[in-house]
């Protein structure tokens, strides 16, 4: 007799799930195991000949069990950036995470995303300052965090202070694995526009090793070392050809720009719960897009946004704050002008199937999917905009803009007093 299923994970609409995969740790019967769907996101599988219907692994999803963890306090911003230049230098933004990284390096205990040797994303514990050199930069890919959550458990009981980095849906599992609130966890918050699939990176790592004839050693999504800080058009992948390191920095990615436009993500981003105003982690950290006019001239090596959650949240920004080379508070129209994911999920795009579908085998011949796309092609004279155009005419550009609107908003103003 087929057996009801209404207390399991199974229960769990697809396009919901995110895969965090806190079902199959809790599991008592251990019946649960992570695998791949047919587009190379991880979802649970259940082993029915061993599960109970106990219904524990829906205590744990983020579906049924969230929304009691979201910060009822009131919301502080700020932006900032590290004063130390090489750790600027080597983060996507600001550089944020690499100050509190390294202060609980020495105070505590660290977790993170990087590659494995394998460039596989993936979260671990920190041991030394090259772990968290490698954290440092995004990857634009679904990272098991899931892996290191009873380690973060080990440490907090042995009253170890551990620091948490990871995407809101990774904090919140993490908390419901943990089944309590622990005074020595601090949890940051990457601020998620949402994730690809490994399957669709492992896909592009071979397309480039085809293509380059050597091995991938590196992809780093928003590379400064020719462009400074910004989004599109900064991917530099790092190969070794020949027993010689290599660089290679490709024309319109369309890794990237699929993941920029929201075309390869996970379908629970789409319908993200986390993408609101109130945060489950301590601190939320992000690029500061709208700082683009305002702060045109101390930002051109990166600037961070900071929502500040909590308590916890406010020490965070102290050390922050103590580390930066730059700090100023924002009211909250200004930190999350640009930053459309502190309010609202991804759109979903019209092709987001169908790009999946041709990416299933192979990645060859994947940029026409973007680039073509009804959904891109509105937007391809902003993506050569932004990989052609030097940057500080990109910079007088938004500022002329600012003043502009500055001064119209003077003489509106002027005019109402009048």
């Amino acid at each position: 007799m087929e057996k009801n299923h209404n207390n399991s994970i199974k229960s769990v609409e697809h396009n919901l799930c995110t895969g965090c995969g806190a079902c199959s740790l809790k599991c008592p019967h251990k019946c649960i195991k992570m695998t791949n769907d047919k587009e190379g996101f991880l979802v649970p599988e259940v082993d029915e000949n061993l599960c109970s219907n106990c219904g524990t692994c829906l205590k744990v999803c983020l579906t049924s069990s969230a929304n009691a963890l979201f910060n009822n306090c009131e919301q502080h911003y700020a932006c900032s950036y590290a004063k130390d230049n090489e750790m600027l230098s080597k983060s996507s933004s600001g550089g944020v995470f690499g100050i509190l990284a390294r202060f609980f390096l020495k105070n505590g205990t660290v977790y993170g995303c990087k590659y494995n040797e394998n460039m596989e994303a993936v979260h671990v514990r920190a041991c030394d300052k090259q772990e968290i050199i490698e954290m440092y930069g995004s990857k634009y890919v679904q990272s098991k965090a899931f892996i290191c959550f009873p380690d973060v458990k080990d440490d907090l009981l042995a009253g170890k202070n551990v620091l948490f980095s990871g995407t809101a849906c990774q904090i919140a599992a993490l908390k419901l694995y943990l089944e309590k609130d622990y005074e020595n966890l601090f949890c940051v918050e990457i601020l998620c526009h949402g994730v690809p699939s490994p399957k669709l990176f492992r896909n592009y790592k071979k397309y480039l090793e085809n293509k380059l004839g050597g091995n991938i050693v590196n992809i780093q999504f928003r590379n400064k070392e020719r462009y400074g800080w910004g989004s599109e058009h900064r991917t530099c992948v790092l190969y070794e050809k020949q027993n010689i390191l290599k660089k290679y920095r490709p024309i319109l990615p369309a890794y990237f720009s699929s993941f920029f436009y929201g075309m390869n993500l996970r379908e629970s981003c789409y319908n993200c719960k986390f993408a609101k105003i109130e945060r489950v982690a301590d601190i939320t950290i992000g690029d500061f897009w709208g700082s683009w006019a305002k702060y045109h001239n101390v930002f051109k090596n990166g600037i961070s946004v900071i929502s500040i959650n909590n308590g916890k949240g406010e020490f965070l920004s102290k050390i922050i704050k103590e580390n930066s080379g730059f700090y100023e508070t924002l009211n909250r129209s200004e930190a999350i002008k640009s930053n459309g994911n502190f309010e609202h999920p991804v759109n979903r795009p019209y092709e987001r199937n169908s790009f999946y579908a041709n990416s299933e085998n192979s990645y060859k011949g994947l940029w026409k999917k973007v680039y073509f796309s009804r959904t891109y092609r509105k937007k391809v004279l902003a993506s050569v905009y932004g990989a052609f155009v030097p940057a500080k005419i990109r910079f007088f550009i938004q500022k002329v803009k600012y003043n502009i609107r500055l001064k119209l908003t003077k003489k509106k103003r002027s005019g109402e007093n009048d």
